[in-house]
């Protein structure tokens, strides 16, 4: 017990003196260390800002999804039956969220909803003898790649002599360019992060090098007094480290007020989306997500300085 408990303690002193050379390398290598934390934090700062983007395009995505649909007219003779059977048909498909039939006096009434303020428009349609409009069949799909296979169910339907027209062809660019937008973001957005990361990799591996190269004497006599690997190692592990944290403190001391001054323009353009309430409810998950990431690209560069240009 007393042999466990003096290891435990004896453990404890080795990583705090550790600990304390990382933070001295640190300090004593001010202008290195000023540069390495800053260029970290600008690439912390810049993954934060690619998250909010790709927030903000899901949202988007999201929103118009939401608002696109398929619509098929029907012929002005076609029955409420004929109609309704239509709609069966359609509910009974796994692609199918929701459909909505639409009269064709709900039609003329929506219609003249639309324009009540425009005189010219009232007053012809009070000058008609019938309804001019069609009913319709509004769908919904559970997502936009399932509206082609929708479109052509309604093709190969035994009541497709009373649809007189499937507007999917009409909205299928704006279906495809919101798949392109989504996909897009996703590739986009992960070959950014990897290319942040190389960035931040790259600027602390050659800081720790320098560091190195600048105390080679020092790591000399320490091999010669007998050191162990890890009271050698570990100084520059937890110098790297130390630009990880920085940089997230940094990073995150910059970009919660640059959305708080930019949610309200970003509000503006995309009223369902709250991009500071988004990032301020996730709070405690996005610092340490940001530390994390942070500690680990530091230690990581370390770890790769000490493997090529420490040879213990």
């Amino acid at each position: 017990m007393a042999d466990t408990l003096f290891n435990f303690t004896n453990l404890g002193i080795n990583l705090k003196k550790i600990i304390a050379s990382g933070w001295t390398n640190f300090q004593r290598n001010s202008y290195l260390s000023f540069g390495a934390t800053g260029i970290m934090a600008l690439a912390l700062i810049l993954f934060l800002a690619l998250l909010s983007v790709q927030f903000l395009t899901s949202q988007a995505v999201v929103t118009l999804r939401d608002k696109v649909d398929i619509s098929a007219y029907l012929t002005t003779d076609a029955t409420e039956e004929q109609a309704l059977r239509i709609k069966s048909d359609l509910v009974s498909l796994s692609e199918v969220y929701d459909v909505t039939y639409v009269s064709k006096d709900q039609a003329l009434q929506d219609f003249k909803s639309r324009h009540t303020n425009d005189t010219l428009i009232q007053e012809s349609l009070a000058q008609l003898d019938s309804n001019p409009l069609s009913a319709s069949l509004n769908i919904k799909a559970h997502n936009s790649g399932q509206y082609a296979s929708i479109a052509q169910f309604l093709e190969k339907s035994p009541l497709r002599g009373v649809i007189d027209k499937i507007n999917f062809y009409e909205n299928k660019g704006v279906i495809e360019r919101i798949e392109s937008i989504s996909n897009g973001v996703k590739s986009w957005g992960l070959g950014a992060a990897l290319v942040l990361a190389a960035i931040a990799v790259l600027v602390t591996f050659n800081t720790v090098r320098l560091t190195i190269y600048n105390q080679r004497q020092e790591i000399e006599i320490m091999r010669l007094v007998g050191a162990s690997n890890w009271h050698i190692r570990g100084p520059y592990l937890t110098e790297g480290g130390l630009y990880g944290l920085f940089a997230s403190v940094i990073a995150l001391a910059v970009f919660y007020p640059s959305i708080y001054l930019v949610s309200d323009k970003v509000a503006a353009f995309v009223p369902t989306v709250d991009l500071f309430d988004y990032f301020f409810t996730g709070l405690p998950q996005v610092v340490l997500m940001v530390a994390f990431l942070g500690i680990i690209l530091g230690m990581a560069s370390s770890t790769i300085a000490i493997r090529k240009h420490l040879k213990v």
